[in-house]
């Protein structure tokens, strides 16, 4: 797989150049664009990347304040803000509407831009999203950003390890990419994206009500805070909506069980080309 990292607006990405050219010039390869959760970068989505990067545009974006990416000017970051910079992404450097697939933070980037910029999308993967987010949880979340903001150089790497692999040992090696990219990203970045995160509590269900394109809400069984009855609920609401729990996962489901996930998206694509199709 040959890759290229490139920026635009501020915004580092990578782009697959496996296809035939006159394919991504005549909009023949339907765009795909991934992105990554809270303190992660676009390396987390590699081993989707591998298996798709054949027969769609790929892009794998790092979001604002995070990998390369430049930090937005704004401290007191909304969701509404990283919609816009995925809008813009997508008007500017993939050029079409695209199906968007994000994780965590990701995948509520992903819905808000799907409910205000629906010209944009042509379907939404939302991997462990959060609906409803009990007020207990909530305020744990809370607690911990505003930790985070107040102490810029606290280890910021051992709580989310331990939430997200469980000391698992055969994920590891997941583990330590994970902990590599918390301890070497822009700590500011981290903390403004988290506290915007921690204040959320999910897309409301009259804006969900609104997305008409395929949706696929997954999520880990065994995941304690995106839970699947949340991916159940958002899925209940959509007209195209389908969930998928993958057993014994947790919150790093696309690294931890990716076959599973690649089977998901492999049918979730199909949908999305046919419905699409239907459309035009």
């Amino acid at each position: 797989m040959k890759w290229s990292r490139k920026i635009s607006d501020g915004i580092a990405y990578h782009y697959n150049s496996n296809h035939n050219a006159s394919d991504s010039v005549n909009g023949k390869a339907i765009p795909i664009v991934f992105i990554h959760g809270v303190g992660l970068r676009a390396e987390s989505w590699n081993q989707q990347l591998s298996a798709f990067t054949e027969h769609y545009r790929c892009y794998a974006i790092d979001m604002p304040g995070h990998g390369e990416s430049e930090l937005l000017p704004n401290p007191s970051l909304t969701l509404q803000d990283f919609a816009d910079v995925l809008k813009t992404f997508i008007d500017n450097v993939v050029g079409q509407p695209a199906i968007i697939v994000g994780h965590s933070l990701g995948a509520m980037t992903a819905l808000q831009t799907a409910v205000s910029y629906p010209q944009v999308v042509r379907g939404v993967a939302a991997f462990n999203a959060i609906y409803e987010r009990p007020d207990e949880a909530a305020q744990d979340v809370q607690a911990r950003a505003e930790s985070l903001l107040n102490n810029l150089d606290q280890n910021v790497t051992d709580q989310p390890i331990a939430r997200w692999f469980d000391g698992d040992p055969q994920y590891r090696s997941e583990a330590e990419l994970c902990r590599t990219w918390l301890d070497n990203g822009s700590r500011l970045g981290y903390a403004r994206a988290y506290q915007m995160f921690a204040h959320l509590r999910g897309i409301a269900a009259a804006d969900l009500k609104s997305i008409n394109v395929p949706t696929l809400f997954l999520t880990g069984e065994l995941d304690i805070n995106s839970k699947p009855e949340m991916s159940l609920a958002m899925a209940e609401l959509l007209p195209n909506g389908h969930a998928v729990i993958v057993s014994g996962a947790r919150h790093m489901t696309q690294m931890t069980h990716a076959n599973d996930v690649n089977a998901a998206l492999a049918t979730f694509f199909t949908q999305c080309e046919s419905h699409n199709m239907t459309l035009a």
